[in-house]
């Protein structure tokens, strides 16, 4: 299932947006903002903190999570995406858009992280 152009263009196209996780009792965990990057028409994330990331562990239990941008705030599906090709087009993705940020970049494009490439997905209907 894919995005709609216009919600995927927002996401793909903000600097950060922020991410929460379910609580059991349905309510949302704290906001964090996160990096976001697109690859082809594919949307991707990953935890700075590698599989230790409070955000990444909460949600990638459930492999669901709610992220929010510019006034958009929808449910995702997470789809964990760490072979090979999917993370060298992510790192190239990353450090594209982040490039001019060298010291915050490193730790997303390092080993840990690549361990936590995660590729957003809308919820169906």
């Amino acid at each position: 299932m894919s995005f709609d152009p216009e919600i995927r263009d927002r996401i793909g196209a903000a600097s950060e947006i922020q991410i929460s996780s379910y609580r059991r009792d349905g309510s949302l965990r704290r906001w964090t903002p996160i990096w976001v990057v697109r690859s082809g028409d594919e949307l991707y994330i990953r935890s700075a903190f590698g599989t230790e990331g409070g955000w990444y562990r909460w949600a990638a239990a459930k492999q669901l999570a709610r992220v929010r941008v510019d006034g958009l705030e929808t449910d995702v599906s997470l789809h964990l995406e760490a072979d090979a090709d999917t993370n060298a087009a992510v790192d190239a993705a990353y450090t594209e858009k982040y490039r001019s940020m060298p010291s915050a970049l490193a730790p997303m494009v390092a080993e840990t992280a690549a361990a936590t490439t995660t590729r957003l997905e809308p919820m169906p209907a």
